[in-house]
């Protein structure tokens, strides 16, 4: 209960200094939930990674990165669009899809040698530079030509920064709570291998931040931010917590190309139903929902 307050608490801090600081830098809502509210939503995948690193857990960092990848899409987006409509304009979309490709691409590339080294980290990171880089030029772009009829909030940029900081501490805390006092307990004592715990419950514990906020962007009619959020968890979780990971301390990696190319699919689904519906319903949510399931059984079979 603890930990879903925060995860609750924390997802609301997190959405509205987002907006606000993204209002004062003049830029679309949807480019706030692709940088800033993901950065901050990935912040537990960081931290878990970074910790797991240092006590030589190597599957279990990957694990959890593809498997965050694949639980933002078959739960975190998939839930919500059962009971909210997700609509989204496939144009606004798939420049961020198209990274998240490249992000695959590149991991793909990398790992032939079943490792991520140092070198390795540079390339992940000088790529997520570069997709922030171009994700706020774009989307400075296209809002000056959209009418501004939000109301900014007046607060100066360092107290906005700071609620941002500390819904970022509370998500993490949350999801700390949830998943070391609650879920992974639980499993480390039925004897399940570290990469199964990786891809399934420390990655749906670290992807509930994406989930709760999700489902408050999508209440108070952020459909940008929410979806946003989603995409952008995924490239920042393959390139910066990945890239910073490996530059601390090389990752050996196991096969993990199912993993890669299943999240791959779920992306792919996402965009042909936005490109052809302009949304995300409930049909499209539980069809996601269901191969989720099917994920996590095929992690145990």
């Amino acid at each position: 209960m603890l930990g879903s307050a925060g995860l609750y608490y924390g997802s609301e801090w997190l959405i509205d200094s987002a907006k606000s600081i993204a209002k004062k830098f003049n830029v679309s809502d949807l480019v706030i939930g692709l940088t800033i509210v993901s950065i901050g939503t990935s912040f537990p995948e960081l931290v878990v990674g970074i910790i797991s690193s240092l006590n030589g857990y190597s599957d279990f960092i990957i694990g959890n990165v593809l498997g965050s990848n694949v639980a933002n899409i078959g739960l975190a987006l998939a839930i919500p669009a059962i009971f909210i409509v997700i609509t989204i304009k496939f144009s606004d979309l798939f420049p961020s899809l198209i990274y998240n490709l490249i992000a695959c691409i590149l991991l793909i590339s990398i790992i032939g040698d079943n490792v991520i080294s140092r070198n390795d980290s540079y390339s992940l990171i000088s790529f997520f530079i570069l997709y922030v880089i171009f994700t706020f030029y774009r989307g400075k772009i296209k809002d000056s030509n959209q009418e501004k009829t939000d109301i900014i909030d007046n607060s100066s940029i360092f107290v906005l920064f700071g609620k941002f900081l500390i819904g970022c501490l509370i998500l993490f805390f949350g999801s700390e709570i949830f998943v070391n006092r609650g879920a992974a307990p639980l499993v480390s004592l039925l004897g399940f291998s570290e990469k199964a715990v990786g891809m399934t419950i420390v990655a749906i514990g670290t992807s509930l931040p994406e989930l709760f906020v999700t489902f408050l962007a999508l209440i108070r009619k952020e459909a940008n931010i929410s979806i946003g959020n989603i995409i952008g968890s995924n490239v920042f979780n393959i390139l910066f917590v990945l890239g910073v990971i490996a530059y601390i301390n090389p990752i050996n990696i196991s096969n993990v190309s199912f993993e890669i190319y299943f999240g791959l699919a779920l992306l792919m689904l996402l965009g042909i139903a936005t490109f052809f519906q302009g949304k995300v319903n409930r049909n499209l949510g539980l069809v996601l929902l269901s191969l989720y399931l099917i994920f996590v059984f095929l992690q145990f079979s």
